[in-house]
């Protein structure tokens, strides 16, 4: 009996405890952007990425393989999404990326930068498990100090994707946020169009 007064005490003490730091400091208020303050937001990575020149890297991809910014040479159009593992957003449209993928428009490519892959060996592991599960055959590369510099240090956003043509240059405007494969497919369609008529 003695045992269930003293863990009824205790109970109460912390119980009391709580109550208190509750009246004191209060509830925290959720901060909720302002659909303004979202466009703004969005304003601002528009114009970071405008002047963005990839070239010049050289990384690997989660498999170990080299990837240098050769990679864009070879297409007029290459779709790049940028994600991380602990992006729920970004896993759920990988799968409609790898469908998009095997039926891309003509010199047209896809691969994806995931930003905390490079962060140990749990990180690695998972990008490889998000790419498999999607059935994801497009290189995902781990970026090196160039592309953190020049590109993944600075977003907000997860997942963004950008477009660039075959020397690297960002083409037309990024998406932020999880989209539909139709959605990217019109986007490289439009990109492209501004590619070929340069």
């Amino acid at each position: 009996m003695n045992k269930l007064i003293k863990a009824l005490i205790i109970m109460a003490i912390v119980f009391a405890g709580l109550v208190t730091v509750l009246l004191f400091i209060g509830p925290s208020d959720v901060i909720v952007p302002t659909d303004e303050e979202i466009k703004e937001q969005q304003q601002k990575e528009i114009e970071q990425f405008k002047n963005i020149d990839l070239k010049g890297f050289k990384t690997k991809d989660i498999n170990g393989e080299e990837v240098t910014s050769d990679i864009f040479s070879k297409y007029k159009l290459t779709m790049i999404n940028i994600w991380s593992t602990w992006c729920s957003s970004c896993i759920a449209e990988m799968p409609e990326i790898a469908k998009l993928y095997k039926e891309l428009p003509k010199d047209t490519n896809i691969i994806s930068i995931c930003t905390d892959a490079g962060d140990g060996s749990e990180y690695l592991d998972l990008a490889k498990d998000v790419m498999k599960k999607s059935k994801a055959d497009f290189k995902t590369l781990i970026p090196d100090e160039f592309l953190k510099k020049n590109l993944t240090d600075d977003i907000q956003v997860f997942p963004t994707t950008i477009f660039v043509d075959s020397e690297g240059k960002v083409v037309g405007t990024p998406h932020f946020d999880e989209q539909t494969g139709e959605a990217y497919r019109k986007s490289i369609i439009d990109r492209l169009k501004l590619v070929e008529a340069k």
